[in-house]
């Protein structure tokens, strides 16, 4: 076959390792002079950064760059699996919203679950910008590469990548025969089976289809129910068809289904004096959760939150002589179910602060056992068109332009407490360039600027009562519109140089404003303050101006990487949400989202790989982060001295290795690495800072996850795969992964599993 079927192999071996000059050069110095001599050298890895292929190595941007064979090892199963080996990176399950990711990178995060909010970190999928956090935290499966790209990409990515991007690029279909099986099973009934298989169609075309389903049970005994309840429930289906349409023009349509089913588990953290504590009597479990190391709940009854969808990708991609033309259009649809009974305690079923009958569609049960209940039904539909040329000429000059158009509806029907309707409507525009001129042999420069206008409307119906919602009978309404425009830029000098390259540059991003829509018409000073923002908003635009500079290297005849990135971003007009509660019309809750003030963040990344020897490879991180408010605006009241930075730990760190031996007829991998993660503060509401014995921060953590690998190549050309591994082998139990406050009503925590064992199966034709 001709044309791009023909690439669809990755060009790199695995690079996501990140060392400190200490560890690496006292530590394997004199190893990698013995080696000297040697021919072999790690291979390069080809990335996606600039939106066109180039070397990680020539990219003035901090990114890092993970393989198929790296997940892998490191048995790195979903999207936030990946702070484990990229440095100044906090990710964890978003529980409220069906598959969703909170994404933190650099300390700028996103941790809610609202489809009118805008996430920091945005996840692209095949050239695709998912506008929702909702249905991101992928199980990662069927791929060729994942880049993780830190600071503000605001030029080339756009919109809403003030803290940086997830760029994950899936396997395109071979045009061959062949097939990929595979099974893992774990501890508390973790099964999971995947294929993939590839097909040709007719002389120029090619068919993959991948299949995957996963179950398992929850690491926590319910104590309440006196059983295990299940946790994960998830299946997925794609299909991708592609062609050559003649020597030039490339096309693939993917079509992908999801289903996601999953359930969560909470632990009530919620002081004496608030209000479920105090009136209903869920009260503090995290003495008791504590005392059993994180395995035990006490949840009355399960809470789910799944999504469910089809998503729809058409790449198509003309080479001429010496450019490329991309089209890249997409649509995403999928319906999102929560379903919250009870909040991590065992106390008092109040069901009279629900008036919505028993056996009502979603989900057809009583809110008899619940206090507080929460059901939010929602549809979601985004459309996405982006055409690319990108230059390929052999002079100096090169550049990337670019169109982008964008449209999202959100449509939510929540109760039966908190009863209201809402629909939010989105629609942006962009135009962008990137050039890079080759001043000399040595000097380059890359500008790139990128246009954006956006425009925001959101209506909202509130309700009394359940059956008052069911017969429109509402109380109050909201409709509100929202405009804005934006100019990025970034200007990069660099300078190549005999070890490598060093850059250095300004990059500014902006976090779009807009609408709260889960608001209930509140105010923060209260029910008749006139002198504060509703709880509706709108909230403006948050803006970075961000400096870097960075040096990559590769020594010892390549056998030897070191990258070293030291960064300055000022942040202004800083959105925060702030939950409270306890005064009308805000019960229980109301959010506001505040464009809080000004913050601070330097630090520093260390990169590094080293061949020891040529079945050895070492590999490293440091993450240093300082993140500080300079001023947070609440009420009038500058507390920034109270406040601190959500998600950003201090230090980050990671060392690994991997070790390859011949034997049996095949060929044994040992990996194993060990991270580390500095405290983290997981909310700041100010009420909560004076709550005595209540305490936000989610503790330091080391974790050491280890695998074995047997991979064996038959004489018909087939692999056999074998894995063992342990992650967190150390410690036994749970910890607390994400604390959640709404002052002074009730407080909880999503907690994790540590310690867990698991073997994999593997067979490729």
């Amino acid at each position: 076959m001709k044309g791009k079927l023909t690439k669809g192999k990755m060009r790199g071996v695995p690079y996501a390792a990140l060392i400190s000059a200490s560890l690496l050069l006292t530590g394997v110095s004199g190893a990698l002079v013995a080696q000297e001599e040697s021919a072999s050298r790690m291979e390069e890895v080809v990335v996606t950064a600039r939106k066109r292929e180039e070397s990680i190595q020539d990219v003035p941007v901090a990114v890092t760059a993970l393989t198929p064979a790296q997940l892998d090892k490191g048995n790195i199963q979903r999207v936030q699996d990946l702070q484990k080996l990229v440095p100044n990176v906090k990710m964890h399950d978003m529980a409220f919203a069906g598959g969703a990711l909170s994404a933190c990178i650099r300390g700028m995060c996103y941790d809610d679950l609202e489809k009118s909010f805008e996430p920091a970190v945005p996840i692209v999928i095949d050239g695709v910008v998912a506008a929702s956090n909702s249905g991101v935290d992928l199980d990662l499966f069927d791929l060729e590469a994942v880049e993780v790209l830190r600071g503000p990409q605001g030029t080339l990515f756009g919109r809403n990548t003030i803290g940086g991007v997830v760029n994950i690029r899936r396997t395109q279909p071979t045009g061959e025969w062949g097939i990929k099986l595979g099974a893992d099973i774990e501890e508390d009934n973790t099964t999971e089976f995947k294929l993939v298989a590839n097909m040709p169609l007719g002389e120029n075309g090619g068919v993959k289809i991948s299949l995957r389903e996963l179950q398992s049970d929850s690491f926590m005994y319910n104590v309440t129910r006196n059983e295990r309840l299940k946790l994960r429930d998830l299946e997925t289906a794609s299909i991708s068809v592609a062609s050559n349409l003649g020597d030039n023009l490339y096309a693939n349509l993917t079509v992908d289904y999801y289903n996601d089913n999953s359930a969560h588990n909470l632990l009530n953290l919620t002081p004496a004096a608030w209000g479920f504590c105090a009136g209903f009597g869920h009260c503090e479990s995290n003495d008791d959760a504590s005392n059993s190391d994180y395995t035990q709940t006490f949840q009355r009854e399960p809470f789910y939150s799944g999504v469910s969808g089809l998503n729809y990708t058409l790449n198509l991609e003309y080479e001429g002589e010496d450019f490329t033309i991309k089209s890249i259009t997409a649509q995403n649809d999928f319906e999102e179910l929560m379903d919250i009974c009870s909040w991590g305690g065992s106390g008092t079923a109040v069901g009279f602060l629900s008036d919505r009958p028993a056996g009502t569609y979603p989900t057809w049960r009583s809110d008899a056992n619940c206090v507080f209940p929460v059901v939010r039904d929602q549809e979601y539909e985004q459309r996405s068109q982006e055409f690319q040329f990108i230059s390929n000429l052999d002079g100096p000059f090169n550049y990337t332009v670019g169109l982008f158009y964008l449209e999202a509806e959100t449509y939510m029907d929540s109760g039966p407490i908190q009863n209201f309707i809402a629909e939010h409507e989105l629609e942006a525009r962009a135009v962008f360039a990137d050039v890079v001129y080759d001043l000399n042999e040595d000097w380059s420069v890359n500008f790139g600027v990128r246009y954006t206008e956006e425009d925001k409307t959101l209506n909202t119906r509130n309700f009394a009562t359940y059956t008052g919602k069911t017969s429109g009978a509402n109380i109050g309404a909201f409709n509100g519109g929202y405009s804005d425009d934006n100019i990025t830029y970034k200007f990069i000098l660099e300078r190549n140089t005999s070890f490598g390259m060093i850059y250095g540059g300004v990059t500014t991003g902006y976090r779009s404003g807009g609408w709260q829509m889960r608001g209930v018409g509140g105010y923060v000073g209260g029910e008749n303050a006139t002198d504060t923002p509703q709880d509706y908003g709108p909230y403006n635009a948050e803006d970075v101006t961000s400096m870097e500079i960075g040096i990559r290297s590769e020594l010892n005849d390549g056998r030897v990487i070191m990258n070293l990135t030291a960064f300055r971003a000022d942040y202004e007009d800083k959105q925060e949400a702030v939950v409270n509660g306890g005064f009308a019309p805000c019960n229980p809750t109301c959010t506001f989202v505040l464009n809080a003030g000004e913050v601070e963040i330097t630090g520093y990344e260390f990169e590094a790989k080293a061949m020891v020897l040529d079945n050895l490879i070492v590999n490293a991180s440091v993450g240093i982060l300082d993140a500080d408010y300079k001023t947070f605006d609440y009420l009038g009241q500058d507390i920034s001295g109270e406040s601190d930075v959500l998600w950003s730990p201090d230090l980050t760190m990671n060392i690994g290795f991997e070790h390859t031996q011949d034997i049996w007829g095949g060929e044994l991998q040992f990996s194993g690495s060990m991270n580390f993660a500095d405290d983290a503060v997981g909310r700041y509401t100010p009420i909560v800072s004076a709550t005595a014995g209540l305490d936000m921060e989610v503790e330091s953590y080391e974790q050491l996850d280890l695998s074995v690998t047997y991979i064996m190549e038959t004489s018909t050309g087939s692999t056999f795969r074998f894995t063992v591994f342990g992650n967190d082998i150390l410690e036994e139990g749970g910890r607390i992964s994400r604390p959640f406050d709404a002052a002074p009503t009730f407080t909880f925590a999503s907690p994790l599993k540590r310690q867990h064992f698991g073997m994999k199966i593997g067979y490729e034709f």
